[in-house]
């Protein structure tokens, strides 16, 4: 985790609260234009906060810590109002990739101190850390977590305010990135280290086991030499197949790593090289451990994990069959072998479930839930709800359902 760098004033509030995992700085917080009226004092503040990236590269995701945000109660500003926007910008200024902040969904009215925990669907979060004192009350302060996209190189972070009464007092902007360069089990990474793969194999310990995957997937991925990328890969290789020989694997394991180095020297990207790579050693991975619900329910948890992320968004089967490695029908095979039904039934269902939610504890139009779960058409939306609750989205929201 980085801390990014921006202009803060000279006085202001300060969050001196645990941030948890996250490294928070205490520092004088940033706040953005805004406030219920024109003549209030918030009107006079700025509308944009740019954090330079200074090279990083590799980042996955940004959290934002802070009240998000004052007067966005349903007195000054509605809920669905697109207050801001967060950017990753180039040299000139240009945006890249944009990430709108809407109320009721990625912000709300910070001085209701009920705590927050929420995935919204569309690749962010929001989770309550504390509180802290601003403009006289006190104020809830949440994390924001944003994810990013991985193909991009951009000059700057920038968060836009987009001139609505919510006013946003940022205490830290920080980067999760992912290491670019070097081998990604040295000691100086923090995760799991190479020496260790064989003997968690031994133990059967999947869920270190898939934290070391990810390690290589994320490193092979960022590499720019691809016969590093293909080194690192077969390495890791050889240390699954070495701790499953030790435990008794047929001979059969032997010709795995011939087999590996022929695929992987046919691939011209270091994310072909990744991809191939999980997919052959959870290929391994999933005769060793066999003791678990089912062969393949390691995948099947990455699965579930991307859309319980991203739900919101327009999510295929094959699309998240090309993120863990397989082909769609070999995905499909899995998850409604693991899961007990279709990838789709298994969306949809979600994405209902989580408008109920949103319809029972959010003063938001029905038509504006629909979207925020990821249907397209009301129509649609309002006839899978009714066949799944037995009660119409309008009945649960008017309370009557």
């Amino acid at each position: 985790m980085v801390v990014g760098n921006f202009a803060r004033p000279l006085h202001g509030p300060s969050f001196s609260g645990s941030g948890g995992d996250l490294p928070c700085t205490g520092g004088i917080a940033w706040q953005s234009n805004g406030g219920p009226n024109r003549g209030h004092p918030a009107r006079s503040l700025p509308f944009t906060l740019d954090v330079p990236l200074g090279g990083l590269s590799g980042l996955v995701r940004v959290h934002l810590v802070g009240a998000f945000a004052l007067h966005a109660d349903p007195a000054n500003e509605p809920s669905g109002t697109l207050g801001a926007s967060l950017q990753l910008v180039d040299e000139r200024g240009d945006a890249l990739h944009r990430q709108d902040l809407l109320n009721g969904r990625h912000y709300s009215d910070a001085r209701d101190l009920r705590p927050l925990d929420r995935v919204n669907g569309d690749g962010t979060s929001v989770h309550t850390l504390g509180s802290t004192r601003v403009e006289g009350d006190v104020a809830r302060v949440d994390v924001l977590a944003i994810d990013l996209p991985r193909d991009i190189s951009a000059a700057s972070l920038r968060l836009k305010d987009l001139g609505s009464p919510a006013s946003f007092v940022v205490f830290d902007v920080l980067f999760e990135a992912e290491p670019s360069s070097g081998c990604p089990f040295h000691s100086s990474h923090g995760g799991v280290s190479l020496a260790e793969i064989a003997s968690i194999v031994r133990v059967g310990d999947r869920v270190r086991f898939l934290k070391a995957l990810d390690q290589l997937e994320s490193a092979v991925s960022s590499a720019t030499d691809l016969d590093e990328a293909r080194g690192q890969s077969l390495t890791f290789l050889a240390m699954v197949t070495a701790g499953a020989l030790e435990m008794g694997g047929s001979r059969a394991m032997h010709r795995v790593q011939l087999e590996a180095a022929r695929e992987l020297d046919r691939l011209t990207k270091p994310a072909d090289v990744a991809a191939a790579a999980r997919r052959m050693i959870e290929e391994v991975a999933s005769m060793l451990f066999r003791d678990s619900a089912s062969p393949s329910s390691y995948l099947v948890d990455r699965a579930l994990a991307i859309v319980d992320r991203h739900y919101a968004k327009n999510l295929t089967d094959s699309a998240v069959a090309g993120q863990l490695g397989l082909s769609t029908s070999h995905f499909r095979f899995l998850f409604k072998e693991t899961t007990g039904q279709p990838f789709h039934k298994y969306l949809v269902a979600m994405r209902l479930e989580k408008a109920r939610l949103l319809l029972v504890e959010e003063e938001m139009a029905v038509s504006a839930v629909a979207k925020a779960v990821g249907f397209t058409g009301l129509s649609h939306f309002s006839r899978a709800f009714t066949q799944r609750f037995s009660v119409s989205p309008t009945q649960i929201r008017r309370g009557t359902g």
